[in-house]
């Protein structure tokens, strides 16, 4: 603080000390100046303590009532409450890869898929092999033949039953015996009719079908051409016609135009005479229209019938040439096979059977009486209890060949976000992984000392603070608390889980987060 007087005397000082030297110092000029210093000592004096009582301050507050909280405080790694590491089940080559990294996925969606060729057909083969077991098993319990199986069998069990009756007497009749003898003479006509070539009457035939089959063609040209020309000139009639219709109505129509200027107006016959002319002009179009389409059915017609007349006088003239080259060495060598098989079809019925013809004929008939008998007798209890236990590999064969087919697709089990891709197209399925993770909710693991930890449970809400978000603040709550302790270096710590959603927050997985649990919270 400052006093205001001593600066003055001061100056009064000053002023004095400027003239000495100029006249002498009188003493009693002297007591006017003491009483004016100490005029204003006093003065100084007041104003002093006036202003230091002045300037002292009593600070005050407000007592008020509240809340008090505690709370202890952790660290972790924010991950996420999902995550899988996908790969294949099954084997083959990567023939897709539909995702990378950052994509968004829904539930179910198609991640990658292999060939699905090879896993199709070992689909089929298991389908094959389980209707063959059924089929087995029904065999075996008497059930999977039908009634026209049955009736097929018992046909074929006669049959193999009269051709070793005839084959183990040696039964022939006369007419099977004509019957064998004529084939014989039929095959031998055959041969002899190919080795001797064509007759001439043969030829003459020939040659005669040719020459109806080029008159016919020349008809035809002729015909189908002259019909084309008419049809071709009625249409240019009908198009004159349409021309002088047309020329016609328009003449009336001009004359009933310049009528109806007049003061007469049109007449009643004037307008008749414009109709009928505007219907020749209908008629004529229609008429021309005709005569076109009579024009193409012509010429379509032409091209059919020269073409088939063309076909006919082709075949007429193979015909011709292969009756003058004579049979084919192939022709003629069928009919030698021919002739043996009837020659000795002949010698069978006309000899004895032998023992291996006999042989023979009994085995087909015990052949056919198994076939027949399985069909209608039901297997034994170990047959029944083999097919069905064959059924039932092929049905688990069957199952895991469709589960290999679903598994050929990789699919993203949750909604969520693709976080790592380690496949390409032409990969080995067993090595390629796609992770995806859930990015709608998160959890931290803090690690609490002893002494803190007694006072957290589960539920207890937690506010998470992240190091790369500094603007950013989330509620979580408590998960789970670690029952045990780990301890590292003599000092235990547990493990406090704390979950929450990020909702519209940038957080990512792996971000570093601090946890503040509320253990207490005490009301004033």
């Amino acid at each position: 603080m400052s006093v205001s007087s001593p600066p003055a005397g001061q100056r009064v000082i000053g002023r004095l000390g400027s003239h000495k030297g100029r006249r002498r110092f009188s003493p009693w000029l002297a007591l006017p100046l003491a009483l004016i210093l100490a005029a204003g000592g006093f003065l100084a004096w007041r104003s002093f303590g006036t202003s230091s009582a002045s300037s002292v301050s009593v600070s005050t507050a407000t007592v008020s009532t509240g809340s008090l909280s505690l709370s202890v405080s952790g660290s972790g790694t924010v991950q996420p409450v999902q995550t899988r590491a996908l790969s294949f089940p099954v084997s083959g080559t990567l023939s897709e890869v539909l995702v990378q990294v950052g994509d968004t996925v829904s539930a179910g969606q198609a991640l990658a898929s292999v060939e699905a060729q090879d896993l199709q057909m070992a689909l089929m083969q298991a389908e094959a092999s389980l209707k063959s077991a059924q089929a087995n098993l029904a065999s075996a319990q008497g059930e999977g033949a039908t009634a026209a199986d049955i009736a097929s069998a018992q046909a074929k069990l006669t049959s193999a039953q009269a051709s070793y009756e005839k084959t183990r007497t040696g039964d022939v009749t006369a007419a099977e015996l004509a019957s064998a003898q004529a084939q014989v003479a039929s095959a031998q006509a055959k041969l002899d009719e190919l080795l001797a070539g064509p007759t001439a009457a043969d030829l003459a035939s020939a040659q005669n079908s040719l020459q109806q089959a080029q008159l016919s063609l020349d008809s035809q040209r002729i015909s189908l051409s002259t019909a084309k020309a008419k049809a071709e000139s009625a249409v240019s009639t009908a198009a004159n016609s349409l021309r002088d219709a047309q020329d016609n109505y328009s003449t009336v129509y001009w004359s009933n135009r310049q009528q109806e200027n007049t003061p007469s107006g049109l007449t009643q016959s004037a307008k008749d005479d414009e109709a009928a002319a505007l219907r020749s002009v209908n008629n004529a179009e229609e008429s021309l229209r005709q005569a076109e389409l009579a024009y193409e059915q012509t010429k379509q017609a032409e091209v059919i019938g020269l073409a088939q007349a063309e076909s006919s006088l082709k075949d007429a003239q193979q015909q011709l040439a292969e009756l003058q080259d004579g049979a084919t060495k192939t022709e003629i060598a069928s009919a030698r096979a021919s002739l043996a098989s009837a020659k000795a079809n002949l010698a069978t019925l006309q000899s004895p059977a032998s023992a291996q013809d006999l042989a023979i004929a009994r085995a087909s008939l015990e052949q056919a009486q198994i076939s027949f008998e399985s069909l209608t007798t039901p297997g034994s209890a170990s047959t029944i209890a083999s097919a069905e236990a064959s059924l039932a590999q092929a049905q688990v064969a069957y199952e895991q060949a469709k589960i290999d087919l679903e598994d050929g697709t990789l699919s993203a089990p949750f909604a969520g976000v693709v976080a790592e891709v380690s496949a390409s197209v032409g990969d080995n399925a067993s090595a390629a992984t796609i992770t995806v993770i859930d990015l709608s909710a998160f959890y931290i693991d803090l690690s609490l000392s002893e002494s803190d930890i007694g006072a957290v449970a589960v539920g207890q809400p937690v506010t998470l603070t992240f190091d790369a978000l500094s603007d950013v603040t989330i509620e979580g709550s408590v998960q789970t608390v670690a029952p045990v302790a780990t301890v590292t270096s003599n000092v235990a710590t547990y493990t406090v889980r704390v979950s929450f959603a990020p909702g519209d927050a940038a957080i990512k997985a792996g971000m570093t987060a601090t946890g503040a649990i509320q253990t207490a919270q005490h009301e004033g």
